[in-house]
């Protein structure tokens, strides 16, 4: 059924096995609702371009649109990851998946936090903690989510980079400001 190379799975018979075992509707619901959130997060706070201009830091940060274009994405994606663990019928490993969607609630609760911190209540030193906070707690949930399955612990280490590029976007608006 899954074709093999020199003894090892190959990467389409692995996706296929890890697909296999979720629900897709509940991956694509979660993220879904994950992006809907962040949308309206940032309709609330408004542009950054206020806070952008105050700070003098244009030159540091992509375009607004860049960023926020990405922003979505990794909340529809992250968004997914936990769907994917949510859907997920087999495993035995029931402990790590509870564990693991109570940590991503935390951070999705904390990311949704950070957008009106800095463009909002413009508080860049605790925005910069928040964003530590955040990268914990991101590869905290990665660790969970690949002991129940490792497709969503991929998706989750591609976060995790998206959220040390923020960090250090952070950091140098700190040093800037």
């Amino acid at each position: 059924m899954y074709s093999k190379r020199y003894g090892k799975t190959t990467v389409r018979a692995w996706l296929t096995r890890e697909l296999e075992c979720s629900h897709p509707l509940v991956m694509l619901l979660v993220g879904l609702l994950c992006l809907i959130g962040g949308i309206l997060v940032r309709s609330g706070v408004g542009s950054p371009y206020g806070v952008i201009l105050e700070l003098g830091i244009g030159d540091l940060i992509p375009p607004a649109w860049w960023m926020a274009f990405l922003w979505s994405v990794s909340f529809f994606t992250v968004g997914c990851a936990a769907g994917f663990v949510l859907g997920y019928r087999s495993s035995g490993r029931e402990g790590e998946r509870y564990k693991g969607i109570l940590l991503f609630v935390l951070l999705y609760a904390g990311e949704l936090l950070w957008y009106p911190t800095l463009f909002l209540w413009r508080r860049v030193f605790l925005s910069v903690l928040l964003s530590i906070l955040l990268l914990c707690l991101s590869v905290w949930v990665s660790s969970c989510f690949s002991r129940v399955t490792r497709l969503s612990g991929v998706i989750l280490v591609l976060h995790d980079v998206w959220l040390i590029y923020l960090l250090l976007l952070n950091v140098a608006v700190l040093f800037h400001a």
